[in-house]
């Protein structure tokens, strides 16, 4: 009998390998539930972040960032390059704390709209009334023409107006002949998002949820508090530029710049947009190599009112032989110049901010380090107060972010580690309200069989 119960050396192994973990802290008895694992999917990074939720706030445990292939401008471009990037990226996170992840957020940060709707409905009977019917009624109505090619990822409703009264937040209740709303819905196109999921999952990762990089972004900068009293998000990313506005706790607008600019009829291959896009041109106007562009760009570059002449440098030239000086007055003047149609079409795309907006504005992205971007910034928003973005999140202390990440560089993937604590946490309430209603249903029967 004792042959049939012994036990395997390879699970003895492995047995007393886990009890070693358990007893160092690596291992702990928590459920898979208890984490999220956020994937931002930039042009020129891929940032991954684990963290864990208790108590309705998450604390991230592992964060990296390593370059990106495949990915250009926010959207893919090589599914497999693509793919294999993601998955170092995932598993580099997961080495860290000794986890298989098999599941994350992913943000999406290519073309994306915001579509605005209005609708109105009359409410029945002598003396109006609004239900909950009638605002189900409303949301139902309203739903903006994609015409089959775009795809609502983000709905935020309100405020509604009851009759004469507007800027209402919760109308249930409140007596009106009509029942209106304004809703604001984040979209974008179709085969895109399904190219972003199907590289996920190439990578053997399946992906729970999604977000669109100007919500993603503006979570993990910005608090409540601000999105409610008014604020303009600038994310100077890699693959583009791209303004947001809040007010009210909605987002009001978005715009871009740099998307897509081609030339059908010659072949060209879409021009790089964002900060990358800036690195060539700096690439090109001085006949250097992009490597050594980007190196210039963040380690001596500076704009707006921190311009200062600089001391000449020597580079290697785009050839490799030869060296090149490079003037970093002429430099910080090439790439303000290069920065300053963005920052101007940004201010145009939203015409919505003014003054009043007490948060000002918030810039995040790879570019929002740039020594002097703030004062270049407020130069063309009129004045406005402008900081960089700092990620609301909390980090372990045994956790050592990349330092990439500790700046504006980590706002959107903050944001998508908030993004998917909070819904996990709509998931728990659906799952606690449900089965409420099923144990109140199965009382109602018994009772009714009494």
């Amino acid at each position: 009998m004792s042959k049939f119960f012994a036990i395997p050396k390879t699970i003895t192994a492995q047995v007393a390998t886990l009890a070693r973990k358990a007893s160092t802290g690596l291992m702990a008895p928590r459920k898979l539930e208890e984490f999220v694992v956020a994937v931002d999917v930039g042009s020129s990074r891929i940032a991954c972040a684990l963290a864990e939720i208790q108590d309705d706030h998450a604390t991230v445990l592992a964060a990296d960032a390593v370059p990106s292939y495949g990915i250009r401008n926010g959207e893919i471009v090589d599914l497999e390059r693509a793919g294999e990037s993601i998955r170092i990226a995932v598993q580099a996170v997961g080495d860290k704390v000794d986890a298989e992840i098999r599941s994350v957020v992913v943000g999406f940060s290519g073309d994306v709209r915001l579509n605005v709707s209005k609708s109105t409905i009359e409410l029945g009977g002598e003396q109006p009334v609004v239900a909950v019917s009638d605002v189900a009624r409303l949301r139902k109505s309203l739903w903006p023409d994609l015409g089959g090619t775009r795809r609502v990822v983000h709905r935020f409703d309100g405020p509604f107006a009851v009759g004469e009264v507007h800027g209402v937040e919760r109308p249930v209740g409140l007596r009106g002949a009509t029942l209106g709303m304004s809703a604001g819905f984040l979209t974008a196109p179709n085969d895109r998002i399904d190219n972003l999921l199907k590289t996920v999952r190439s990578a053997g990762i399946e992906v729970e949820d999604l977000a669109l990089e100007p919500l993603a972004s503006s979570m993990g900068s910005l608090t409540p508090d601000e999105r409610i009293l008014g604020v303009a998000v600038l994310d100077f990313g890699a693959g583009g530029f791209r303004g947001t506005l809040w007010e009210g706790g909605r987002m009001r607008q978005t715009c871009a710049f740099g998307q897509e600019r081609h030339t059908p009829a010659l072949g060209v291959s879409p021009a790089s947009s964002g900060m990358e896009g800036v690195v060539l041109g700096l690439a090109r106007h001085f006949r250097i190599a992009p490597g050594t562009a980007r190196r210039l760009l963040k380690e001596h570059a500076a704009v707006g009112d921190d311009v200062a002449s600089g001391p000449a440098l020597d580079v290697p030239a785009v050839d490799g032989l030869t060296s090149i000086r490079v003037e970093m007055r002429d430099f910080n003047k090439t790439l303000e110049d290069l920065l300053t149609p963005a920052i101007r079409s940004l201010r145009d795309g939203l015409p919505a901010y003014t003054g009043s907006h007490a948060g000002g504005l918030v810039i995040v992205g790879m570019g929002g380090k740039l020594k002097g971007l703030p004062s270049l910034v407020a130069r063309h928003f009129g004045g406005a107060p402008v900081r960089p973005g700092t990620p609301h999140w909390e980090v372990a202390r045994e956790a050592a972010l990349p330092e990439e990440l500790s700046g504006p560089g980590g706002c959107t993937l903050s944001g998508l580690v908030h993004f998917g604590a909070e819904s996990r946490a709509r998931l728990r309430l659906e799952r606690a309200a449900s089965l409420w209603g099923r144990m109140r249903m199965t009382v109602r029967r018994v009772a009714a069989a009494l």
